[in-house]
């Protein structure tokens, strides 16, 4: 098959525009950026689940949520930064968490004391009887 010269020059700037950039970020790229990237990519892939699971779809979501159909496509898409409000309106939407946070959990000690009587005064208070079996013990 052959591809026009523009069609080829469209790519080979294509290919050196991507070289550019991915160079650039090597350089310069945050790694802060970097893991909000990917959290946001996993949390649209957990909406995702969660809706696959439900067997619901974007449409679906929107309505839930009367908010446009590509809104909840950017969501889904990754290209969107997740704010905590919108995750819980999104949890509320579909009565599930998406982000489960461990609550931190204070034990609180306490010590007792027990005060032992002497056993004489214990006998004393209470009467102890024998107890008779009058029945017949049986095997298994």
């Amino acid at each position: 098959m052959k591809i026009s010269r523009r069609k080829s020059n469209l790519e080979e700037k294509a290919k050196s525009d991507n070289g550019i950039i991915n160079s650039w970020l090597a350089e310069h790229g945050d790694d802060a950026i970097d893991r909000l990237v990917k959290k946001n990519l996993a949390i649209a892939n957990k909406i995702q689940e969660i809706l696959t699971s439900k067997q619901l779809k974007a449409v679906d979501l929107a309505d839930l949520m009367n908010k446009q159909k590509s809104e909840v496509s950017k969501w889904l898409s990754g290209q969107h930064t997740f704010t905590m409000r919108t995750i819980t309106a999104i949890e509320n939407a579909l009565n599930c968490d998406i982000i489960h946070v461990e609550p931190r959990v204070h034990n609180v000690y306490f010590t007792t004391y027990v005060r032992r009587e002497s056993m004489s005064k214990v006998e004393d208070d209470y009467v102890f009887e024998d107890s008779a079996y009058t029945g017949e013990f049986k095997s298994a």
